[in-house]
């Protein structure tokens, strides 16, 4: 015997001399390999680095862009809203600007791109009143025309450096109104919106969609060519992270040592070692190979559950790896409420015969899906363990799930029909109905079900005869599609409307088994269209009797859905008597004016009729659905007339007014004529008296004459000031200067302050507008109010008696005038009345005269008001608008 063997161990030892040499040689392979595999392993290392790096940096980048995102949309939200004015703006984006340092600045442009709101409020790039151009303006379109937040393509600010903006629009009341902007610096962004740890471990390139640079951080000592793109959702933008080199560290050096030394020790291990492992690894090979391949989830357990040993299906099923599964409890990865039967299966399987036996368990995988597996058990009781053989039925366990699901939610979904459901085969016999269809009827299923016609629900005599001539429509296949609608009786005798729809029942070979037949209990909706066609008719008596003519016209086709008596009457009959089913031409331009959804209200005269019409127009759903337009006609040609008779009275109350106030001044203005008349005929007997004594020469005479000459000016500009107020002409508005109109009214009201003794201020804003007014008008209400005001003071003493007279402009389309005086006021009590016609705190007035004025006042599309003054006596005040060229 031993001599085979020795034989044998000659026969090979040649090559079996080799292996130590071999394996040795392998060995410093293997070191070689290592290095280089540790190498490798380090880049892969960084590779799993920057890529989970970049994953968490990426998900705080969009974390902070939708922060920044929401913020901004809550400006635009607030400012369209009318919450948030321009002091609330700039407090608002300060704190916003002071908590997001990538942004240097937020602007509200209006509908024209134009600059409003800029925050922060001194920044020197952005001007109120600017407007936006470049990408900008591309974005702010964008944003307009989607009505979503958009980002600007990146452009370059004046400096040179890289920005783009965040364009969120603005609406209020669903019309858009502009646009909040949030502008990035690039370069602020790279340094402040990347965590600090990122930033300092890799180098980071903000780049656009074509990969040009538009900012960078400080780090350049690049490892090697790896990098990570990190995007930025919505901008079209991305930043490129690369590993940093870092410098060699002391656990390098260790490693490289540790392998020198282990180097030796392995040298000696493997000349003992390498005959004993090509003993083994035949045996084993060929036993792994097997435990490997298999499909099925093999594993040795302990009594105590613990996990000996799994093959790589078992960790596949569960979603471990299987050197993670070995150690742990099996029960760990069980179901929760299956956890203790299992305790209690392996405990049995030791304490009772030891026979094999199947279970099926859920299992919860690492993903935290739950599957079906049912196992083979078999203890080994000598060694306290248990051979596990599972297989996967989680598609056999869900497929049996799905098909109770389904018919339980087409038995939910039968029982919750309001509309009743038969089924009944070839010959008539009923095979199925639902829940709905007994409540119907009030038969139960096992009533109907099984029997032939007729109907216990059919009703005697000739209602039975019409059930069963649709019947036999119906088992022919002759029913009509629509279904057909009949009267049935209940259980309880009471008759009810119902609408039955028939179709083919089909079985799951594809034969025809009989028909399906849809029950629909229409009482109600026959009662509620005969109540629909008495309102109808209602509602046609009570359009007919309106004093109004109504119609309802398509406005895009011009069609004529409806119109009244009255309106056939003014138009249909008139222009076409065979009735063409379009509205009058008239009413065309009304139609087409504004929007299909504006509310207009106008006034029309009829040219031919000379009628005047209130038009209202109204958008209104019509039956189809569709939107169309209610016009309502209304004859206001007497109220028009009244109108045009009151506007005259007006003007001639008003010419009156102007001629009773030249009266009343009339002393004063005869004695202001006096002197300079009287200056005159003294002038004329001077210059007669030289004349005959011969006195007399050109040089002497001429100043005298110049002075006739300035005197008799003066006279003829008080009268013609006099004759332009009182002349009587129709309004005219026109642009005029406010200056001019409050130097011709003081030309008259001097004269009659010179008489009271009262000193008239004029302090006029410089640069006012002019206004769109008829002078004349406004020089009446200047003169009644400044009247009013010199009379008030006639109990003031002398020196304190001041007429002030202001004129500023208070907004871009409205100038105020007032005249104040030091009078004693107003009472509370008859602010309200003041203005009323024929009311008058005068003994001899005729309480007409302010109310003249408010009236002119609101012609010119103004406002006249009374407040107390700061230092007594009253302010009148009234506004009048600007001329816009």
């Amino acid at each position: 015997m031993r001599t085979p063997r020795f034989y044998d161990f000659r026969k090979r030892g040649n090559w079996y001399r080799l292996v130590p040499s071999t394996s040795i040689v392998l060995f410093f392979l293997t070191m070689a390999m290592m290095l280089w595999t540790l190498d490798t392993r380090e880049g892969e290392q960084l590779r799993t680095s920057l890529a989970r790096d970049a994953l968490w940096a990426e998900q705080t980048l969009q974390l902070r862009m939708e922060d920044n995102l929401n913020q901004v949309t809550e400006l635009a939200r607030g400012a369209g809203r009318g919450d948030l004015d321009e002091s609330g703006f700039q407090i608002q984006s300060s704190q916003f600007l002071a908590n997001t340092p990538e942004l240097i600045g937020i602007v509200r442009a209006d509908t024209g791109m134009i600059l409003r709101w800029i925050a922060p409020y001194e920044a020197g790039f952005l001007t109120p009143g600017s407007g936006l151009s470049g990408e900008s303006a591309s974005a702010f379109v964008e944003a307009r025309i989607r009505e979503r937040p958009i980002y600007s393509a990146p452009y370059q600010g004046p400096a040179g450096d890289w920005r783009f903006e965040l364009q969120v629009p603005i609406f209020r009341d669903g019309q858009f109104v502009g646009s909040m902007v949030a502008i990035f610096s690039a370069g602020s962004l790279i340094r402040r919106l990347p965590p600090a740890w990122f930033a300092e471990k890799y180098q980071l390139e903000l780049v656009d969609k074509s990969g040009r640079e538009l900012a960078r951080n400080a780090q350049n000592r690049l490892r090697n060519e790896l990098y990570e793109t990190l995007a930025l959702p919505g901008t079209g933008l991305s930043i490129v992270a690369r590993p940093v080199k870092s410098a060699v560290t002391q656990s390098h050096l260790l490693q490289t040592g540790l392998i020198g030394g282990l180097t030796l020790l392995t040298l000696l291990s493997l000349v003992s070692l390498n005959r004993h492992i090509h003993r083994r690894q035949d045996a084993e090979r060929e036993r792994d190979r097997v435990y490997r391949l298999s499909q099925e989830l093999l594993g040795v357990v302990r009594r105590d559950t613990t996990i000996l040993q799994v093959n790589p299906a078992f960790g596949q099923a569960l979603g471990y790896p299987g050197e993670t599964l070995v150690g742990t409890s099996f029960l760990n990865y069980l179901y929760p409420d299956a956890r203790e039967t299992a305790r209690e299966i392996f405990e049995r399987l030791f304490e009772v015969d030891g026979a094999d036996r199947f279970e099926e368990t859920r299992v919860v995988t690492r993903g935290g899906e739950v599957r079906w597996i049912v196992w083979a058990l078999s203890p080994l009781r000598d060694s306290g363990v248990v051979y596990l053989a599972g297989r996967d039925i989680t598609a056999e366990k869900q497929a049996e799930e799905a098909l109770k699901r389904e018919f339980a939610f087409r038995q939910a979904m039968e029982d919750s029909l309001v509309v009743g459901i038969r089924a009944i085969d070839l010959t008539g016999r009923i095979t199925y109905v639902n829940p709905a269809f007994c409540t119907i009827t009030g038969f139960s299923a096992a009533e109907l079900i099984g029997i032939l016609p007729p109907y216990p629900y059919w009703r005697d005599g000739e209602g039975q005869a019409e059930n069963r001539r649709n019947m036999e429509l119906a088992l022919s296949g002759a029913a009509p599609r629509e279904g057909f609608e009949t009267v049935l009786c209940r259980k309880d005798g009471t008759e009810f409307h119902a609408h039955l729809l028939v179709s083919p029942l089909i079985d799951p070979e594809g034969r025809h088994a009989g028909w399906m037949t849809a029950l629909t209990d229409i009482t109600d909706r026959q009662e509620a269209r005969r109540r629909l066609e008495a309102s109808h008719e209602r509602f046609v008596t009570v359009i007919e009797g309106l004093d109004a003519a109504v119609a309802v016209v398509d406005p895009s086709s011009h069609e004529l859905l409806f119109c009244n008596q009255r309106y056939r009457h003014w138009f249909a009959l008139r222009d076409d008597p065979g009735g063409s089913g379009y509205c009058d031409l008239a009413l065309l331009p009304l139609l087409e004016r504004g929007r299909d959804d504006d509310e207009i209200d106008v006034e029309l005269e009829q040219a031919e009729t000379g009628r005047w019409l209130s038009i209202r127009r109204r958008p209104v759903r019509w039956v189809d659905g569709r939107q169309v337009s209610m016009v309502l006609l209304t004859d206001i040609t007497e109220a028009h007339e009244n109108a045009a008779r009151y506007e005259a009275q007006l003007e001639k109350l008003q010419a009156t007014s102007r001629l009773v106030t030249m009266g009343e001044m009339a002393s004063t203005l005869a004695h202001e004529l006096n002197q300079p008349l009287s200056a005159i005929a003294n002038y004329q007997a001077g210059c007669i008296e030289r004349l005959r004594q011969g006195r007399a020469t050109p040089e002497s005479l001429l100043p005298v004459m110049e002075k006739i000459t300035a005197q008799a000016e003066r006279a003829g500009k008080i009268v013609r000031r006099v004759r332009e107020f009182v002349k009587q002409s129709e309004p005219n508005r026109q642009p005029c200067r406010v200056p001019d109109i409050v130097e011709a009214t003081l030309a008259i009201a001097e004269i009659e302050a010179r008489r009271l003794g009262t000193q008239v201020e004029v302090m006029l804003a410089p640069g006012l507008n002019p206004v769109l007014a008829d002078p004349i008008l406004i020089e009446q209400v200047l003169i009644n109010l400044m009247k009013n005001g010199l009379e008030a003071m006639q109990d003031v003493p002398l020196g304190e008696r001041y007429l002030t007279v202001r004129a500023l402009q208070t907004s871009a389309r409205r100038i105020e005038i007032s005249i104040a005086d030091r009078g004693p006021g107003v009472p509370d009590a008859l602010k309200l009345r003041l203005f009323d016609a024929f009311f008058t705190t005068k003994p001899e007035g005729m309480g007409m005269g302010l109310n003249i004025c408010r009236t002119i006042i609101e012609f010119h599309q103004g406002q006249l008001w009374v407040e107390d003054g700061p230092d007594g006596g009253s302010i009148f005040r009234f506004t009048l608008p600007v001329y816009e060229a």
